[in-house]
């Protein structure tokens, strides 16, 4: 049986792309239990050609497709056969509906149909109607005008909105009445649909790879004479979240409720740069909860999603830490930005001020300073929690965290620091810091604690262009005042975990409890110390995310979690929408904040929208937002017992 199952998702590695065998499947059906075990041996016999089932079901495709239809001898008996069949019922797919079925029923749609893909409308249980003849004839009419004859239409819609689809059987036999005999109009709404990634056919996921490649080369200025006013460079989106994550006052697109909004409206201003290139893309999303089913910590990294042809190698094994083979290899990072954004690093590349890293290309790398890490990216438990939210401040702050999927740390990653050497083998209070590291960094730099240089020379030595601590300030003080000592989980030099460097009324003492005074002061010598100076970090775990392909495919994914729960919210009645102002004091993460997106709804206006009048916008059930999402399934999820509803 397990082999099955393991032969079963190989068979499905088009889809999938997942490499999976007996070995690594028989830790998975351990955790589901004996009764999913025999589930999945019965699905996997449900695929199987038994040949009695077989000889009988193409018996019965056989003769039906032998039932002669019914020759109309008249208007009245063809009216009748029409009738007998239950009428004119319309079908409508596409080559990716075709396969996986009709979209989603939350939506208030029924027919949601794909711009720039053949169209396919055609009749049901046509076999059994009426041939044409030259008595009876179909015809098909798209928003008052004829598009086909016959029992099949097809059609490709190039504008989104709403139309009217019609069918008519009439009688074009002799006679001065030519009646209708029986018609059927359905509304189709022509929205962009996202995918999964793997779902998409590979012609479509070429499109999507080589539009980004356009915009990784071609400036702005150039590409907007080519393509219109949409287009924008990749070095312009990396700017704009370089702006609003990488400022020294605060972080004005996350940690906050802003983030969300933010976020989903700049993928959509991305998305539509690559229908400005090609009309027929939309921004496809990655499904990470995938590999965090069915890999370990050690392994989600060998994925198919990251070979050459995809996104690329998720942990460069090489002393740039950057992609060397396949379509995103060496993907630039651009020097001498001080002529083109007012925030760059210490050598003067497109990148956060606090990374001291002259790599001029995109880096990764599966360390996370100077140790292995130890997490993969969010799974089912993270998302089963984000649809139990009840209200809008929890679940921002759901999808901000963990529901993030730790995609940015596990891909991005952090090296030539001193903290590996120094810690050895890593414990769980020393891995659970690391991974605090930059955020709590990200606080001394913004409260002027640490210095980076911001001159250095691209042959200058990264040793010699490193942050450091301000000298001018005790550890003690520069750890308390900034607020680090009253949220920080740290170690002592034997990495025992400390328990607390509050007293039980919330102050901080120099003198840490259990410890002497030498002692203590170590402990925060060391600390601030680690803070300091963070080495180098990979391009996804810093403010200039965007340069790096799994950005773009990372955001949809928690849209369409958020799609998800809104419009089962709608439903129930149980969710608290208020936006709570007084939450964040940062500039980005109030409702009445304005964010740099314009024009991303089919106006014309030039209104820079607040993060309030987003959150209505973006809401899955708007006319105007013009994509939504192919499925709100999570499979998998379920077969692990989660309630993805």
């Amino acid at each position: 049986l397990l082999n099955f199952y393991a032969a079963h998702f190989r068979s499905h590695s088009s889809y999938f792309k997942i490499r999976i065998g007996p070995r690594q499947m028989i830790s998975k059906l351990r955790n589901f239990g004996f009764l999913a075990v025999l589930l999945a041996a019965v699905a996997v016999r449900s695929n199987q050609s038994d040949p009695s089932t077989k000889s009988i079901a193409s018996q019965a495709t056989n003769l039906s497709a032998l039932q002669i239809p019914p020759t109309a001898s008249d208007p009245n008996t063809a009216a009748q056969n029409i009738e007998d069949v239950g009428g004119l019922q319309i079908l409508v797919h596409n080559e990716y509906t075709k396969r996986t079925g009709s979209l989603p029923v939350e939506y208030p749609w029924e027919y949601i149909v794909d711009p720039y893909k053949i169209t396919t409308f055609e009749l049901k249980n046509s076999h059994l109607l009426p041939e044409s003849n030259d008595n009876l004839d179909y015809r098909w009419i798209l928003n008052g005008h004829l598009q086909c004859n016959g029992k099949k239409c097809e059609a490709v819609f190039t504008d989104l909105g709403q139309y009217d689809m019609t069918v008519e059987a009439f009688w074009t036999g002799e006679g001065k009445n030519k009646p209708i005999l029986s018609t059927s109009t359905i509304t189709v709404t022509i929205k962009y649909v996202r995918r999964e990634i793997r779902q998409l056919t590979d012609r479509d996921r070429e499109a999507f790879f080589n539009a980004i490649s356009i915009m990784q080369r071609v400036p702005t200025k150039i590409g907007q004479r080519l393509w219109g006013s949409k287009y924008f460079s990749k070095d312009y989106f990396v700017r704009i979240h370089l702006y609003y994550g990488g400022n020294g006052d605060c972080d004005h697109w996350h940690q906050g409720a802003g983030f969300v909004t933010s976020h989903m409206a700049y993928s959509l201003m991305f998305e539509q740069t690559l229908q400005a290139i090609n009309p027929s893309l939309t921004l496809p999303y990655w499904d990470f909860t995938l590999e965090s089913t069915f890999y370990e910590a050690d392994t989600w990294r060998n994925s198919a999603v990251f070979s050459p042809d995809w996104f690329g190698n998720a942990s460069p094994n090489n002393e740039l830490h950057t992609v060397s083979r396949g379509r995103f290899a060496y993907v630039s990072t651009m020097a001498n930005a001080k002529d083109y954004s007012a925030i760059y690093n210490s050598y003067g590349l497109l990148r956060s001020p606090w990374n001291s890293d002259p790599t001029p290309f995109m880096t990764r790398s599966g360390e996370i300073y100077g140790i292995e890490n130890n997490m993969k990216p969010s799974g089912c438990t993270e998302y089963a929690k984000v649809l139990t939210t009840t209200s809008w401040m929890d679940l921002a702050l759901q999808l901000n965290s963990a529901a993030h999927g730790h995609i940015h740390e596990t891909v991005g990653g952090a090296w030539n620091h001193k903290f590996g050497e120094r810690v050895g083998e890593p414990n769980d209070i020393v891995y659970l810091f690391a991974h605090s590291m930059q955020a709590l960094s990200k606080i001394l730099w913004r409260e002027k604690y640490v210095n980076c240089p911001s001159d250095c020379d691209l042959g200058q030595s990264w040793v010699m262009c490193q942050c450091t601590c301000n000298t001018g300030n005790r550890p003690y003080e520069a750890l308390s005042k900034s607020g680090i000592l009253q949220s920080v989980t740290y170690f002592d030099k034997d990495k025992v975990e400390i328990p607390s460097f509050v007293d039980e009324n919330g102050s901080t003492q120099f003198e840490v409890e259990g410890y002497t005074k030498n002692e203590s002061n170590e402990i925060y010598s060391s600390l601030y110390s680690d803070l300091c100076n963070l080495g180098h970090i990979g391009d996804m775990f810093q403010a200039t995310s965007s340069n790096d392909i799994t950005f773009w495919v990372l955001h949809p994914t928690m849209d369409r979690l958020w799609h998800h729960k809104r419009m089962k919210a709608e439903i129930h009645q149980n969710f608290d929408d208020t936006w709570d102002d007084t939450a964040n004091s940062c500039y980005g993460h109030h409702s009445y904040d304005i964010q740099p997106f314009k024009n991303l709804f089919g106006e014309e206006n030039d209104h820079y929208y607040t993060n309030g009048e987003l959150y209505e916008l973006l809401h899955p059930n708007n006319m105007d937002l013009p994509y939504v999402y192919a499925d709100f399934k999570w499979e998998h999820c379920t077969a692990l017992g989660y309630h993805m509803e």
